[in-house]
């Protein structure tokens, strides 16, 4: 079955054409812009013949995505922290595109581990998991992107570097207020991962595969040693998991 996965998250909406765990094709609109995003998604869903399967952290936004589908006629569902199957132990807060990213790190690389989810996004996460299943916990610090645009916005002569943060890949110490930012805040994330890692290590029973995400993943990845996979689409495939596992269930029921 081809189906449509949509993750809409806190600064842009990702869509990605599913078929047999595969992806043929993925798109991008603006969180502010739901609208252009339905239209995008419902040509998709037309295109492809597909389903709809939503994940939310904006619950706004989604509600519009999902009404265009619907009055449409396609077919289309929203997976929620609730209402899937694949996690257990989560809590009524925990964002369903956490328990998206570790079901797809279980189910595609865990072979028989548990899973470390980091999230590189507009809020760097940590996602733990063991290999039944499980919610073992995680932690949650503002990203890379938006630490760029704190600084200058709670001080009063740091400039606003966030249009540079993707370039940023070298750690020496700055010769230039510009340089000192950019690369200071890239290096406080990669020692924030590390000590993740190593404390989740420490604490939490089981083995665990580690899996790195989200759109700073790229770029952050080479510095840590401990990442064993890199895997920018993996919210993506989960809520595709998420919503196999939920047609399973609703079709025993």
């Amino acid at each position: 079955m081809t189906r449509i996965a949509v993750d809409v998250g806190n600064s842009r909406i990702s869509s990605a054409v599913i078929d047999g765990g595969k992806i043929l094709d993925i798109f991008h609109n603006d969180t502010l812009l739901p609208k252009d995003a339905a239209d995008a998604i419902l040509s998709g869903a037309r295109a492809h013949k597909a389903k709809v399967a939503i994940a939310s952290v904006v619950p706004e936004a989604a509600d519009i995505i999902l009404k265009r589908l619907l009055d449409a006629g396609e077919e289309a569902v929203q997976i929620t922290t609730q209402s899937q199957p694949l996690i257990t132990g989560t809590y009524k807060t925990l964002g369903i595109d956490r328990v998206a990213s570790i079901s797809a790190a279980i189910n595609i690389f865990g072979k028989g581990r548990g899973a470390f989810v980091i999230d590189c996004g507009t809020a760097t996460t940590f996602t733990a998991a063991s290999a039944a299943g499980e919610f073992q916990g995680g932690w949650i610090t503002l990203g890379l992107g938006r630490t760029l645009r704190a600084l200058n916005e709670h001080t009063d002569q740091l400039p606003d570097l966030t249009g540079k943060v993707r370039s940023v890949n070298q750690l020496s110490p700055g010769h230039r207020t510009d340089d000192a930012i950019l690369s200071g805040t890239l290096l406080a994330h990669i020692g924030i991962i590390k000590q993740w890692i190593a404390t989740a290590k420490a604490v939490l029973p089981g083995e665990h595969t580690t899996v790195i995400t989200g759109g700073y993943a790229n770029q952050i990845a080479p510095f840590l040693t401990d990442i064993e996979h890199l895997a920018p689409t993996l919210t993506l495939l989960g809520i595709d998991l998420i919503a196999k596992a939920e047609a399973v269930r609703a079709d025993r029921d």
